[in-house]
């Protein structure tokens, strides 16, 4: 279906198909972020719908002309419409739009949204706080709708820079406590070393860390088991073209702890991550392998001048590592 608006084009197709075009891709890549590619959100889509089979994939591209401005996928499940991408392995969701174009692009969609989408009541999560494509759906959908409630549900920490060094970033305090977090653990296990996975050894990396995650907690081990196949076709396509690593923390040859890292444009995501919580060490007391990993993959990413995404969860450790939280919104509206 194509409908014209304003000066631009507005192209919509229910299923996959558009996933797989280059240009999807390229402009997810471009402007977007590793949850608006087509790999991430085939890999989403496909445990999705073999859980619910009545859920219908919608997307949509906004053009001028022969050039794409804007993207966006939505789920369309018993009369509720959302982006696509749920809250519990999907960050940030929405609209992508190319610089300067944001407000046309929402206008775009939101009038789609209202003149043809066949909802009775729509959540749209996974909004950045500071990003203007997500401000100008926000803002459109609550002109159109001014009832709308738009509210922040989460937090997704981040550092922007470190032009002088990561640990010359943090304050006195949290720096002596990352060094003496790291040598404590250097002291009882040996020097560390951070191991990059490979295509070879990316599966059994991520089988691991998997493993330890289901061991963590009943929560965890939940999560592993509604979500461990989508994980592991997630990272396996991203992994594909260099967009996915799992990176472990080694001493003496052993995996002490280990992270699911994105690779997007400038920025480096921490998706998920685990440790051994059985390390044959007589002395636990106080290590504590999956902040120093954490506080190492920071570092690394930082001093080569990218930034770096903790993602949803405004836990204590991400702010004491210097994450500075930005809301994520939720507009909901019934009609």
């Amino acid at each position: 279906m194509v409908e014209l608006v304003c000066d631009v084009q507005v192209i919509i197709e229910s299923g996959t198909g558009m996933l797989h075009t280059e240009s999807w891709e390229t402009f997810a890549a471009s402007e977007g972020t590793p949850f608006h590619t087509g790999r991430f959100l085939l890999s989403w889509w496909h445990d999705r719908v073999a859980k619910n089979p009545a859920s219908q994939l919608i997307t949509a591209k906004v053009v001028d002309e022969d050039r794409v401005v804007g993207i966006c996928a939505f789920e369309l499940d018993s009369g509720l419409l959302s982006f696509a991408g749920g809250r519990d392995v999907v960050d940030y969701m929405g609209p992508v739009a190319a610089a300067g174009r944001e407000k046309e692009v929402a206008a775009a969609l939101a009038q789609w949204m209202f003149d043809a989408a066949p909802w009775t009541r729509a959540s749209l999560a996974g909004l950045i706080h500071n990003d203007a494509a997500a401000q100008a759906i926000i803002d459109e959908v609550v002109r159109i709708a001014p009832d709308a409630a738009v509210e922040a549900y989460d937090q997704a920490p981040r550092i922007e820079a470190a032009p002088q060094g990561y640990l010359a970033l943090l304050n006195s305090k949290r720096r002596a406590d990352i060094l003496r977090k790291r040598n404590r653990l250097i002291e009882a296990v040996g020097e560390l070393e951070l191991v990059i996975s490979t295509p070879a050894t990316v599966c059994d990396s991520l089988e691991q860390l998997l493993t330890w995650k289901a061991e963590a907690s009943p929560a965890t081990g939940e999560f592993v088991t509604d979500y461990g196949a989508f994980v592991r076709t997630m990272v396996g396509e991203l992994a594909a073209v260099d967009a996915a690593h799992v990176v472990e923390l080694h001493a003496d040859g052993r995996a002490l702890a280990s992270a699911i890292m994105l690779a997007h444009g400038n920025t480096a995501f921490i998706y998920n991550m685990a440790y051994d919580m059985n390390l044959p060490i007589e002395d636990r007391a106080g290590l504590a392998p999956g902040v120093v990993l954490v506080s190492l993959l920071v570092e690394r990413n930082l001093d080569s001048g990218l930034r770096f995404d903790f993602l949803k969860g405004a836990q204590d450790y991400k702010l004491r590592l210097g994450g500075v939280p930005v809301d994520l919104i939720e507009v909901a509206v019934e009609r």
